[in-house]
């Protein structure tokens, strides 16, 4: 004899979203917080999220562009543009208030995966010098980071099948000490001259990024059946 046993709503939810980030690298080498890096990318995801409840998990998938300094110089910072990809699992645990609007905070490890596009130069002076990277050596491309968050979903929008959220996130990096040597130099078209410059890519880099994601809730029932065992008919 088959029988079935309650139906189980699980639910699934796609994301597509743009990220904006601005990328703060703090190290002995660079002590300006403002060196051109406003970023913006592309973000995926997934959740596993069944109706009515207080935590779920989701997988995150960022791509897109960033800058990251280098070395001071001056008024100006040269730096280093990468093509990035970020892939994050999050814990969410939602807060609901008595409007209905939800708030998510989110919790999540993962890994930074930066590849080199081109060296620049940040600053009022930038224009007139150039920079050119002659040796790299120690290169790391991939990074673990942590990141901590939030997300609101407006009142009306909670448990619709499509709907928009506002998100700020913090993701943490560390780059250590003595990986990812550059051996650079500058040339200042005005001064008539090129200095060269030793320097890592290091020190401790926090990611401010603002975002607006798009959800779509797909829906499943799945049903459990089992045989019961005709011994205890």
């Amino acid at each position: 004899m088959i029988t079935a046993l309650p139906v189980c709503n699980a639910q699934v939810e796609v994301s597509s979203g743009i990220d904006m980030s601005y990328p703060l690298m703090f190290n002995k080498y660079n002590q300006r917080l403002n060196y051109g890096q406003i970023s913006f990318g592309v973000r995926l995801g997934v959740s596993y999220k069944p109706q009515g409840t207080q935590f779920f998990p989701t997988l995150n998938y960022t791509f897109g562009r960033t800058r990251l300094p280098l070395q001071q110089i001056g008024t100006n910072v040269a730096c280093e543009n990468f093509n990035y990809q970020n892939v994050m699992l999050n814990g969410n645990y939602v807060i609901t208030f008595n409007n209905q609007n939800s708030l998510y905070i989110i919790g999540g490890i993962g890994f930074m995966d930066y590849a080199r596009a081109g060296a620049a130069l940040a600053g009022k002076g930038g224009e007139a010098s150039n920079i050119n990277i002659d040796s790299v050596s120690n290169i790391t491309k991939i990074f673990p980071s942590i990141g901590l968050g939030m997300e609101y979903v407006y009142g009306d929008a909670v448990n619709q099948k499509l709907y928009m959220s506002l998100g700020l996130n913090f993701q943490y990096i560390i780059f250590l000490q003595n990986d990812n040597y550059y051996h650079l130099t500058v040339e200042d078209y005005n001064l008539q001259k090129t200095v060269a410059y030793s320097t890592y890519l290091s020190g401790h880099a926090i990611i401010p990024t603002f975002y607006i994601t798009l959800h779509y809730l797909l829906g499943k029932e799945i049903i459990f059946w089992k045989k019961k065992d005709s011994r205890y008919e």
